[in-house]
């Protein structure tokens, strides 16, 4: 071979300009098919096979450290100058025509690992960046180690030395040489890192807002059809790059490609095992410290709150949300074994359920509380059972110490009875009355910013007095709403959700026409200014809440969607309370005051006066069976099973499941509005209609002390004082008057009985169709009776 005269380059990598001395390439092969530095010997001239396959053994030994020979040279079409900067492909090579074929045979067979040894180079040169990822960068780091431990030093200690020594060595040597040392772990690792490329572009060349939707639409598709049971929250949005999960994901796949062959699969398990150890470290981390470091966001769990180097910072207003929506789990790269929903929700929830420990007790290491047995550092992914298993003992413990910091550090059980009896205001006499019953009068006139402001004082002068009543009396703030209860009652409705039950529900026996009839004025029988009250008049009783801001970590038990029902069965308890006092004071003017016991009038006067009494009891029958039935046979009963759970999570920390506690309440809530109908907004509708009603009779009854004087010779005499300076006794003019008060009062008693006849049908409706509780069937045979 006779040497050439080739001028030596020196240029700099495309878009590796920033590389230091790395991206400096000097003479790049020592010889090159586009400046060869030797001239070949015509293989023609060579007639002896053994020297012809010597030179082609030589070339091989270049070719497969990713140089080219003298007869094997890179294809034209590659450029080892040229770098794509999205895919990898190693470069074809071209034997020589005038080899012998069976020697030619043998090297296009061998040629093949110089393309992949120059694959797996230019992969690690690529993809050890940490930008890519700890795993990646594990993989990268297994890849050099096999090419220099075990495929370089099988070339260059095994078969250069051999090529040197032996005289008979020869290509099928050297072929049988590679298959024994590395050939298969070499092709399995091209394949894998062919199969990463591949992804690595997909991700490149997509559209990633509209795959980021797909993947959103293709998720709750999957939830709809499985009718999943828990709520978790997700990131379905894909990385530019495949890194972590996504990587893993790949090996594992080529694993089971592979489960057949042993040697193949116990070097895959190996390499799996390995790259996987980062992984596994963030996994152990998660789950037995409620930490999450990861730098290179190739976890299954994502920090939302994380920008950049900067943190969120936990407030009262924002704990909640964070709670929720800080921690979610990656889609993006999730492996198979944590597919299973219920696994990946036991996982995000112990994490969570430790860091909210953490942030509680600025304890950072929670190793040494509830060790568990053989909870050794995670050094490979568990599998199948054993991953539940190992889930299933890490949830445990986290709601362990959850159940240690809500009962022992939050005293639970106490702090649940304070929000019944200082939130839902269920049994709680020192509220009424040294508060509500103070303020019945503002409580009765129109919503402004004046009756607000003295019902506001009158609590905080409450608080006052109370300091020792806990933390949630102190937290309350009282306001009146923009929306009355019955608009409020509207967004719970369920009579909305579906049409099929509207439609049945106006077909219901006697239903369609009784409250098409009551929710219209009964303008035959009832005065036009006497219809139901508008928004602008109603009492402030109707607008009347109080809110309270729960706080860290109470508020993750006690979600805002809690507070909201229960500020909704606040509001209807409170309505019902005021309107059992109207009647309960209205029972002493009809039965105490003097002019109402007057026995001096006339038998129909008399007859008129014991129609109220009666109209009065009915009226009070019907509001202390309503107030009863839901203190006694709805609340009371679901709190006692409420507090059964609570006070089996105090006793016995393993029966403790914070999420269980959480649909337990949830559950008590919901239970409480549906038994009370509060979600079907006719009958509530109607049950306004009769307060209303019950209010107006109450008016009707206080106002009638003069009517009443007129109505006898001697009662006006006695109070005549009290009348107008010009009032006279006219015979004539108490009997018009007394026939107007009979007009009235006779309407009043229709419209009570027509409206109750309608909401006992309704209640029954509803009863037949959902089984209602305890208070529909009391309704309806109290009113029966």
């Amino acid at each position: 071979m006779d040497p050439q005269n080739v001028v030596d380059t020196v240029e700099l990598l495309p878009g590796l300009s920033n590389a230091g001395y790395l991206s400096r390439l000097a003479n790049y092969p020592p010889v090159s098919h586009t400046a060869l530095k030797v001239k070949s010997y015509s293989l023609n001239n060579v007639k002896e096979q053994r020297v012809q396959e010597a030179l082609v053994v030589r070339d091989l030994l270049n070719v497969l450290m990713g140089q080219e020979g003298i007869y094997i040279r890179y294809n034209n079409s590659y450029d080892p100058a040229q770098r794509d900067m999205v895919e990898i492909r190693g470069p074809d090579f071209k034997i020589a025509k005038n080899i012998d074929l069976s020697v030619k045979s043998v090297a296009r067979r061998v040629v093949r690992f110089g393309k992949a040894y120059q694959v797996l180079v230019q992969f690690v040169d690529r993809y050890e960046e940490p930008e890519f990822g700890s795993v990646l960068h594990g993989l990268c780091h297994e890849i050099r180690a096999f090419l220099k431990h075990k495929y370089l030093r099988c070339v260059v200690n095994v078969a250069e030395k051999d090529f040197h020594t032996r005289p008979q060595f020869g290509v099928r040597e050297l072929e049988q040489l590679l298959a024994q040392e590395c050939a298969p772990e070499t092709l399995l690792l091209q394949e894998l890192v062919d199969e990463i490329c591949r992804e690595m572009t997909r991700r490149a060349l997509m559209d990633r807002d509209e795959a980021n939707f797909n993947r959103f639409i293709q998720d709750l598709q999957v939830e709809k059809k499985l009718g999943s049971t828990v709520l978790l929250m997700t990131d379905s949005r894909v990385s530019s790059v495949a890194k972590g999960g996504a990587v893993l994901q790949i090996v594992q796949t080529k694993l089971n490609q592979n489960w057949g062959n042993q040697r193949d699969e116990i070097f895959l398990k190996t390499l799996f095992r390995r790259i996987a150890v980062p992984y596994c470290h963030l996994l152990h981390n998660w789950l037995t410290n409620g930490t999450l470091n990861d730098l290179y966001d190739e976890f299954l769990i994502m920090d939302t709150a994380q920008s950049g180097n900067k943190r969120l910072r936990v407030t009262s207003l924002n704990s909640e949300r964070l709670w929720d929506t800080q921690y979610v789990v990656r889609k993006d790269g999730l492996m198979a074994q944590f597919q299973d929903e219920t696994v990946l929700f036991k996982i995000l929830l112990t994490g969570k359920l430790l860091n909210m420990f953490r942030h509680c007790t600025n304890v950072q290491d929670l190793s040494n509380l509830f060790p568990i047995e053989n909870n050794a550092v995670l050094t490979e992914i568990p599998q199948n059972m054993e991953l539940v298993l190992y889930v299933d003992k890490l949830y445990l413990r986290a709601n362990r110490l959850a159940q240690s910091l809500l009962y022992e550090g939050y005293d639970l059980m106490n702090l649940l009875q304070e929000f019944r009896t200082n939130f839902l205001f269920d049994n709680n006499a020192n509220f009424f009355k040294y508060f509500f019953n103070r303020n019945i009068v503002e409580l009765t006139k129109t919503r402004s910013d004046a009756t607000l402001a003295k019902l506001s004082r009158s609590f905080a002068q409450f608080q006052k007095t109370r300091p020792n009543n806990g933390l949630v009396l102190s937290l309350l703030n009282l306001r009146l709403e923009n929306r009355n209860f019955a608009s409020t009652v509207d967004q719970f409705s369920s009579e909305h959700a579906i049409f099929d039950d509207n439609v049945d529900l106006l077909q219901a026996r006697n239903f369609d026409n009784l409250r098409d009839m009551l929710l219209k004025d009964l303008t035959a029988s009832w005065p036009e200014s006497d219809s139901t009250a508008t928004e602008t008049n109603l009492a402030s009783i109707h607008f009347l809440q109080f809110e309270i801001i729960v706080p860290f970590p109470l508020n993750t038990l006690i979600t805002k969607t809690h507070v909201v029902q229960i500020q909704l069965i606040q509001r209807y308890l409170l309505l019902l309370k005021y309107y059992h006092k109207m009647v309960n004071d209205t029972w002493f003017e009809l039965n105490k005051n003097k002019i109402w016991r007057y026995s001096g009038y006339t038998q129909d006067v008399a007859s008129w006066i014991r129609r109220c009494r009666v109209l009065h009891f009915r009226m009070t029958q019907f509001m202390n069976l309503l107030l009863e039935s839901t203190v006694r046979d709805v609340v009371a009963v679901e709190w006692q099973g409420l507090q059964q759970m609570l006070s089996l999570g105090a006793s016995d920390a393993h029966q403790f499941d914070f999420y269980l506690f959480q649909q337990r309440i949830q559950d008590f809530l919901t239970n409480i509005i549906s038994h009370s109908l509060l979600t079907k907004t006719s009958v509530v509708r109607l049950l306004l209609r009769i307060v209303d009603i019950i209010h107006k009779f109450c008016k009707f009854v206080t106002s009638q002390r003069k009517a009443l004087c007129f109505m006898d010779i001697h009662l006006f005499n006695r109070y005549q004082d009290q009348l107008a300076d010009d009032a006279l006794y006219d015979e004539d003019a108490a009997i018009n008057r007394f026939q107007e008060l009979n007009t009235t009062l006779s309407a009043l008693d229709t419209s009570f009985k027509q409206h109750c006849t309608a909401f006992v049908e309704g209640v029954k409706y509803y009863n037949d169709r959902a089984g209602v509780s305890q208070v529909a069937l009391n309704l309806m045979a109290g009113w029966a009776s």
